[in-house]
């Protein structure tokens, strides 16, 4: 079986020297190289774009969102595989619409981390279980919800919630929709009415960890 080649991004020696041992372990990878940035990371991908990238949520440098916007300069669909603490929802939201491959907790083994490597390499999803049982959880409690509260929600009001999460305003959604600034601001009204939220930014969070998580 051809060897799946690995960079990995860690700021941390420690964190580096571990993963790497594990993936120089492993028969299924081979590492490329592990560095401490993402500037680094981006400077060795370009000559390895075949690459799966493991990065660690402790690099400083750059946001997933604009790591990935300069990785697909290179590969237009680049395996990219985030190593977290904890399973934190924010970051996890963020790392999915960035378009991630994989999300992990630092509580994972050694063969967790290669299989999820090699999901990743077909083209697959891979959480580790501590995150996939937030995911499962928060869809759950979605769920739940739906049953009262957001199945008052219309169609064209999880239309404009969705166009306000992309941070259109009220104008530009207008227009998008054809229909009045008035209408739009009425919506908006009525959803935080519904949902008992006081401002657009709690909307946002409404929609980011309930309605558009998965």
């Amino acid at each position: 079986m051809k060897q799946i080649p690995v960079l990995i991004a860690d700021k941390f020696d420690i964190s580096r020297s571990g993963i790497s041992t594990i993936l120089e372990n492993s028969p299924a990878t081979t590492l490329i190289e592990a560095v401490k940035s993402a500037e680094m990371l981006v400077s060795v991908y370009e000559s390895n774009p075949s690459s799966i990238c493991v990065i660690s949520t402790n690099i400083q440098d750059s946001n997933i969102h604009d790591l990935m916007s300069e990785l697909k300069k290179v590969n237009d669909d680049p395996k990219v595989i985030v190593i977290s603490n904890t399973a934190d929802l924010s970051h996890l939201n963020q790392a999915l619409k960035a378009g991630v491959s994989g999300y992990l907790t630092k509580n994972i083994s050694s063969r967790e981390l290669v299989d999820s490597i090699k999901s990743a390499k077909k083209g697959e999803r891979a959480f580790s279980k501590s995150v996939s049982k937030l995911i499962v959880g928060k869809y759950a409690d979605f769920t739940k919800k739906g049953a009262s509260v957001a199945k008052t929600i219309t169609n064209r009001e999880k239309e404009i919630l969705n166009l306000i999460v992309d941070g259109y305003t009220s104008a530009e959604i207008a227009e998008m929709l054809y229909i009045s600034p008035r209408t739009v601001e009425t919506h908006r009204a009525n959803l935080m009415q519904k949902l008992k939220i006081k401002n657009t930014a709690g909307l946002v969070r409404y929609a980011l960890e309930e309605g558009k998580m998965l």
